[in-house]
C-alpha cells in the first residue's frame, strides 16, 4: 500500500473540533451547532464533506481522493 505523504490529524479544545493537514487547519466548527452527523459527496473530480449545523450546511472539498479520505477516516474514528 502506498504510504500518505501528508500528516492528517484531529482534535478538539475548548468545544472546537479541528482537522489539520500538514499542519494547516482544514476546517473547525464549535461541537456545540453540530448536529452530530455528516454526508460525503464523491462527484467526478471533486471530494466533499457535509456537516450538518444548527442553523446552516457546512461543506468541505478536496481536489484528491486521498485527502477525501484519510478526512473521512479521521472523522469515522473520532466523532
Amino acid at each position: 500500500m502506498n504510504q500518505s505523504k501528508h500528516k492528517y490529524s484531529f482534535s478538539t479544545y475548548n468545544g472546537r473540533v479541528k482537522v489539520k493537514i500538514d499542519g494547516y487547519v482544514v476546517f473547525c466548527f464549535n461541537q456545540l451547532e453540530f448536529l452530530g452527523y455528516y454526508s460525503f459527496k464523491d462527484d467526478v473530480g471533486l471530494y466533499g464533506i457535509d456537516f450538518y449545523m444548527k442553523d446552516t450546511t457546512m461543506e468541505t472539498y478536496y481536489k484528491t481522493k486521498e485527502n477525501w479520505l484519510a478526512v473521512l477516516k479521521l472523522l469515522d474514528e473520532n466523532m
